[in-house]
């Protein structure tokens, strides 16, 4: 009877594991066409600068460097911020949790957690994620020939 309850138990958390694996990768794809987005945008409003930097002398590779540089800034910033987030939440959450356990006369629980592993993994996969959302626009940067670029409007 109780070995029933726990596999249907395990079960259910199955499913709900394959549900948020789902959700996350959804989120993951919008997130990184957000920043290819925003990166596609930054060129096209920097172009003119991007054309004077050139004629001032920057080389391909420094514009090249200068948007995957700032790619990978918003994909590392992001997930810092969505970390220090849910940090927050899962111990605000814990808290309420074993509030009401402790009133309805249960035992405390720490039922979401933090692994470090995982939010290093996060924060480096994220970086690069920002990283090939940016390869793009970076490549359509530094091909600008600086006087089209300068009398872009």
């Amino acid at each position: 009877m109780v070995s029933e309850l726990v596999d249907q138990a395990k079960q259910v958390f199955k499913v709900v594991n394959v549900i948020l694996v789902l959700f996350e990768a959804v989120v993951l794809i919008v997130s990184a066409i957000g920043m290819f987005n925003t990166m596609t945008i930054a060129l096209l409003e920097r172009t003119q600068e991007i054309g004077t930097m050139k004629a001032l002398g920057a080389s391909k590779f420094d514009i090249w460097k200068m948007f995957l540089t700032e790619s990978m800034i918003i994909g590392f910033m992001g997930v810092v911020v969505g970390l220090i987030i849910g940090f927050l939440m899962s111990k605000i959450l814990n808290f309420a949790i074993n509030v009401l356990a402790k009133n309805f006369g249960g035992l405390t629980v720490g039922l979401f957690y933090f692994p470090t592993w995982f939010a290093i993994f996060i924060v480096i996969f994220s970086t690069l994620v920002g990283l090939v959302t940016g390869f793009y626009p970076a490549r359509r940067a530094a091909k600008l020939n600086a006087l089209e670029a300068l009398r872009y409007k």
